[in-house]
């Protein structure tokens, strides 16, 4: 879920190179939970931004689908990632608290068009047990 074309085309892309052959998009936060909750059996994961109709709606999704018996695999595409403090807070934030799989910082994808995909704290305290 991404309400930015940029964003979202770059993420549709990386994850066509990675052998994904259905992606649907929502536009908003909205949308994204209304499929969630009428479609997440037929998804293997959601990725999702956190600003969309507000500044933090995308939480409400990551939430969802984290809850969402289907065991999705969450991940989160954000801009606040892309400070070294702002690095720190959201790892704990989205990847502890809302145990998002992966993060993923939105500075490379505008920059040169890079997705990375950096795991959640969520993988490693799994791993651990």
């Amino acid at each position: 879920m991404d309400d930015n074309d940029r964003y979202a085309d770059a993420l549709t892309d990386d994850l066509k190179d990675r052998g994904v052959e259905e992606i649907v998009r929502a536009l908003t936060a909205r949308e994204g939970v209304s499929i969630i909750h009428s479609h997440g059996d037929d998804f293997d994961g959601v990725i999702s931004d956190i600003s969309m109709e507000s500044q933090i709606s995308g939480l409400n999704v990551l939430r969802v689908a984290r809850r969402h018996p289907g065991k999705l695999m969450v991940a989160c595409a954000t801009t606040g990632l892309d400070t070294p403090v702002g690095y720190w807070f959201n790892k704990f934030l989205l990847g502890t608290l809302f145990r998002c799989d992966y993060l993923i910082p939105k500075r490379p994808i505008k920059r040169d068009g890079k997705v990375f995909w950096i795991r959640g704290a969520n993988v490693w305290i799994e791993n651990q047990l």
